[in-house]
């Protein structure tokens, strides 16, 4: 059983999501881990917390009171337990039954053929842990309050507090685990819709940007009615939606919808009147989220609350955080992402000489992304992407003079890199091929757009060199 520990990244996640800090790279790489973060003050009076002053006139406690966001992502140990087991089993392909062969020359049968079903297994093994400390003296805290009421009152305050802390690492981490899993479909260009693309393509006379997307009536009918469409999709056996080969099917009740609130609104607002909204809400487990990764350190909107820069799980050395702007939905199946926990544990440690109490809460979590898993998510982007001006191209022999491909990127300005496949048969710098020798090969060009690698091809082709006759 393998256990990791990353303390600075769940106060890293805390700091995005209340908007003290900007949007940032978030590495995820391997799987994610949590750390110890000790409640402690180190500024102002009292002697022993160095917050609290001798009680001048009313006392107001004040505490969060968090519930879970994502409580259907949740099951305990008895599910659970240290290792989880997954085993998928494929279903068979079809194929000629010879019984009509029987009167045939060469019919040949075979009752004892054996056919083994195509089966996989994988293991989910890791761990996340952290837990929360605080102390309570005997004394040093009777100053500030008037009575044994308020101060067991403000004792239950510090409790609450850690309880709450505690939800909202869990809430945190659950939004971590969803942007893993969205950062994944990207990386792999599996199942990501981009709803602007589409509805820019289909009524090019009327194209709008991400800016103006939620604002429109139009594009939000047209959104509502591909992603209601998408619920329906997902329902049948399909290898579309998820980087495993798999064939999968989701029904509706296993179906986790997850709507940005901010295009939840717009839709309130521009579809008031329409029905496809009930759609989503009525399922089991719709969900809207107010922001993925983080709300941005100046006024919240709807660009930085649908926002993610993750370094994937999945990711290598060097990788960069695969970023995405504008994700307004994702829907996957059960399956696809989980949050449990083994081990829920409080305790106490009594100093007699000093007369205090530490207090600790722990806890040991574990969440998965299973990618071979269905799982689609929507976003609103600007188009992004890779264009070459040429597909083929073809030389009289290795002395024809260079010719140029031109690459596009989307946004304009982005980095490429060329590749041939074979340098005896051409090379290529800057999209500049020059033939070598006779032969094929093709040359790659690729860009990373925001973590994200898009490739295309050109395939060439070199004749041979002519040969002078005697």
């Amino acid at each position: 059983m393998k256990v990791n520990q990353i303390y600075t990244l769940i106060n890293s996640i805390a700091k995005q999501m209340w908007g003290e800090n900007a949007i940032q790279a978030t590495d995820l790489t391997g799987i994610i881990s949590l750390g110890k973060a000790v409640i402690s003050s180190t500024t102002d009076r009292d002697l022993f917390l160095n917050t609290l002053v001798d009680r001048i006139g009313k006392t107001i406690i004040r505490t969060l009171d968090l519930e879970l966001e994502f409580p259907n992502l949740m099951v305990n140990d008895f599910e659970w337990g240290s290792i989880i087991q997954k085993i998928n089993v494929q279903p068979q392909m079809a194929r000629a039954n010879k019984s009509w062969d029987i009167t045939k020359d060469g019919f040949t049968p075979n009752q004892f053929e054996v056919n083994p079903i195509e089966c996989t297994q994988t293991f989910i093994t890791d761990m996340d842990t952290w837990e929360f400390d605080y102390t309570i003296p005997d004394k040093l805290l009777n100053s500030a309050f008037t009575s044994e009421a308020s101060l067991s009152a403000f004792i239950d305050a510090i409790m609450s507090a850690v309880s709450d802390s505690m939800t909202m690492a869990l809430n945190n981490m659950a939004y971590m685990a969803i942007d893993n899993f969205i950062a994944e479909k990207l990386k792999a260009h599996n199942g990501i819709v981009n709803l602007l693309e589409m509805y820019n393509t289909q009524f090019s006379g009327n194209t709008i940007t991400q800016a103006q997307a939620i604002t429109s009536p139009e594009f939000c009918r047209y959104a509502s009615m591909v992603m209601n469409n998408y619920i329906k999709y997902m329902e049948k056996p399909s290898k579309l939606y998820n980087t495993g080969n798999m064939v999968r099917a989701t029904s509706r009740d296993n179906m986790h919808v997850y709507i940005s609130a901010d295009f939840a609104s717009a839709m309130g607002s521009y579809l008031e009147s329409d029905t496809y909204w009930k759609e989503y809400v009525k399922l089991p487990n719709y969900k809207e989220y107010v922001c993925l990764q983080g709300t941005g350190n100046e006024s919240p909107n709807w660009i930085d609350n649908t926002t993610i820069k993750i370094i994937p799980s999945s990711a290598s050395d060097g990788d960069e955080a695969v970023e995405q702007t504008g994700i307004i939905g994702i829907f996957f199946d059960r399956q696809a992402v989980g949050i449990g926990y083994t081990d829920m544990y409080s305790g106490t440690d009594r100093n007699n000489r000093n007369r205090y109490t530490n207090f600790t809460y722990s806890a040991t979590k574990m969440y998965y992304n299973d990618t071979t898993e269905s799982g689609v998510c929507f976003i609103v982007a600007d188009a992004k992407g890779l264009s070459l001006n040429k597909t083929t191209l073809t030389f009289a022999n290795s002395s024809a003079d260079a010719q140029t491909i031109t690459a596009t990127t989307a946004p304009v300005g982005e980095t490429v890199t060329w590749k041939s496949s074979a340098s005896t048969v051409a090379t290529v710098s800057n999209g500049t091929v020059t033939p070598v020798g006779e032969g094929t090969c093709t040359i790659t060009a690729t860009s990373v757009i925001d973590g994200v690698t898009y490739s295309k091809t050109c395939a060439v082709t070199v004749g041979a060199s002519t040969r002078t006759k005697r």
